[in-house]
């Protein structure tokens, strides 16, 4: 199939809404070159607070999860309809809600099969799966997607995701997708709003602007360093746990809500920044790309300017819903989507779980 149109959706850890993108792959395997046509995202409405409660550990009904399952489907079919139109794409490729992540388990919510039957197409999801059972972290997934999307030969590339988690991808100069390096760093947006929500009775400090305004307090900034770099060294995938949420309750009464919100960019800006020094370009994308104080805290400690992934038309937003669709067309062609020098698997498998559309069907 040398042309095909793949919707990725995505939610994030942040469990804030679903993007999701359409993106035209041309041409096979890790030959194959993408590009996103259109995008759409959509608010989780009160459904969001069901799959908080979840992902936080809280114990509920098995019925309650099953209903959130199916109403979590029924939203993404929703959106897809939306994005696509009349039109039918060639696949889907869904991240589905992470809920659980400590490898080797590893669980994403999603009724896959209510999708493919009512948008009448394939459907894959359940994309770390291969890899966990593997032996790997499951985590991250998306650098091959990222050599897809952003490769430029002769250029040492960083491509920076700041959502809930931050996570990395570190591109070659060279054409050699095997040479592709990457991993989760440390949380990012989980600090940030948790922050933004206790403090500032905001759900997250626009572009910055109350962080910009305030003080570094070395101690909490120490502190929250201290803890960041400890999680990127550890050399694991992030998930459950390692949101950081113990240390905003220690100081959010201790200091002004601006000062704490500045001390946290500043621990930031430095673990991320260690992470990704040397490139020769920064990419960014994920939630907290327009974190205007953050990332003038990682371009100074990494010693380059950071872009947004639009300068190589992949909207910031939608970078993870772009990745999505490169994997789930790399899974259609039998390429395995994760590389074992990152997530640390014994061999590569092919990913993702596969429900083949019957006839569409309104809900």
């Amino acid at each position: 199939m040398s042309e095909r149109l793949v919707v990725g959706c995505m939610t994030g850890t942040s469990i804030d809404g679903i993007d999701a993108a359409l993106v035209r792959i041309d041409g096979t395997g890790l030959d194959m070159s993408a590009e996103v046509v259109r995008w759409h995202s959509r608010e989780l409405g009160d459904l969001a607070a069901g799959l908080r409660l979840c992902a936080e550990q809280e114990p509920l009904p098995a019925s309650n999860l099953a209903r959130m399952a199916r109403r979590f489907a029924v939203l993404h079919a929703e959106l897809i309809r939306d994005l696509c139109g009349e039109s039918t794409p060639d696949l889907v490729a869904i991240h589905g809600q992470t809920v659980f992540h400590r490898p080797p388990v590893s669980w994403q919510l999603m009724d896959l099969p209510h999708v493919a039957y009512s948008l009448g197409c394939d459907v894959v999801g359940d994309l770390r799966a291969a890899d966990l059972a593997a032996g790997g972290e499951g985590a991250p997934i998306t650098p091959l997607a990222d050599w897809v999307l952003f490769r430029g030969y002769g250029e040492r590339r960083a491509i920076i995701n700041l959502g809930g988690f931050c996570n990395v991808t570190l591109l070659p100069g060279d054409a050699d997708p095997e040479s592709v390096r990457g991993g989760d760093v440390c949380a990012c947006n989980h600090v940030l709003d948790m922050v933004a929500r206790r403090c500032l009775n905001q759900p997250y400090d626009h572009e910055g602007q109350q962080a910009a305004l305030g003080s570094d307090h070395p101690a909490a900034r120490d502190e929250l360093e201290g803890t960041l770099r400890a999680q990127a060294q550890a050399g694991r995938s992030l998930g459950t746990s390692d949101e950081c949420s113990v240390w905003v309750e220690r100081w959010h009464e201790q200091l002004r809500p601006r000062d704490l919100a500045r001390s946290a960019c500043s621990a930031l800006g430095q673990v991320i920044g260690e992470a990704v020094y040397g490139c020769d370009r920064i990419l960014v994308a994920g939630g907290g790309a327009k974190h205007r104080t953050l990332l003038r805290a990682i371009a100074r400690v990494a010693g380059v300017p950071t872009d947004l992934t639009d300068v190589h038309r992949v909207p910031h937003q939608q970078r993870e819903a772009a990745a999505m669709a490169v994997l789930g067309a790399l899974s259609q062609d039998r390429v395995p989507i994760t590389l074992r020098a990152i997530t640390g698997a014994a061999q590569s498998a092919v990913a993702g779980t596969w429900v083949f559309g019957g006839p569409p069907q309104r809900d």
